[in-house]
């Protein structure tokens, strides 16, 4: 369990954060969303320990990441996961090398025992067979799940996911979201996914905190929003949905034409 109390984020003259608090349980898939410039990725860096605060407290179990040191926070990270936006693969590197580098950074084990994780994890993540890959032979859905089985190596509790719908098609979306609430399930983990994706929060919400303008405007689970009367966020979702079905257009019609 994550819990963020009464954050404050300042660049400058700017107020980038505004008292903002949380609290995201274990076996949950906790969503932040909002419109670009409303504070979320902001507050993912703080989350993680990217960022310093300027006041306020970020509890993993009740301790505080905001006052522990570099050798504290270098054990936490241990246990934290991440999947980031653009995949962050190596290109030098196969898949398996990939998905082994977390463990050749921050385990002891012989290469046999991370051969051993590292082949769970892809046929986790419906990748068996692909340990010999590069990045540039395979597809940006499968470099998504490559990413996810990395972020997932070391079993971590925590698990952070920077729009990990990025640049893929609605179908692949669909199926890294499943992934993704699956596992986040399955191991009972503390996931915290920062999208815009209307279709990640349907499916995957089960906690949603909606940001505005530095401030959270509202909290609640994807069967909650459905009802939601906040204007705000109302107003949000029905864009996230109009530029989504664009998009979709758009690229159906693109695969459509003829060279």
């Amino acid at each position: 369990m994550i819990e963020i109390k009464n954050i404050k984020k300042s660049f400058g003259e700017k107020v980038v954060l505004h008292d903002v608090s949380a609290r995201m349980e274990a076996g949950n898939a906790n969503l932040i969303i909002g419109s670009s410039g409303s504070g979320k990725t902001v507050l993912m860096k703080i989350m993680i320990g990217l960022m310093p605060v300027d006041s306020g407290a970020v509890l993993y179990e009740g301790k505080d990441i905001t006052r522990m040191n570099e050798k504290e926070l270098k054990e936490l990270r241990k246990q934290i996961g991440m999947l980031f936006q653009g995949s962050a693969l190596f290109d030098s590197k196969t898949v398996e090398e990939n998905v082994m580098f977390p463990l050749d950074m921050f385990t002891k084990s012989s290469h046999t025992e991370k051969l051993k994780r590292v082949n769970e994890v892809l046929e986790r993540v419906n990748l068996k067979d692909a340990n010999k890959k590069f990045p540039a032979e395979i597809s940006g859905g499968m470099k998504k799940r490559v990413a996810l089985a990395r972020a997932i190596v070391q079993n971590p509790k925590y698990l952070f996911c920077d729009e990990p719908n990025s640049g893929l098609d609605p179908q692949t979306s669909l199926v890294i979201d499943k992934l993704i609430k699956e596992i986040t399930h399955e191991y009972k983990i503390t996931t915290v996914i920062n999208t815009h994706d209307m279709n990640t929060v349907m499916e995957s919400g089960d906690y949603i905190m909606y940001m505005y303008q530095g401030h959270k405007q509202w909290e609640g689970s994807n069967r909650d929003i459905i009802f939601s009367k906040d204007e705000r966020l109302n107003a949000f979702i029905f864009a996230s949905e109009f530029l989504a079905k664009a998009k979709e257009m758009s690229m159906i019609e693109a695969n459509g034409r003829k060279p």
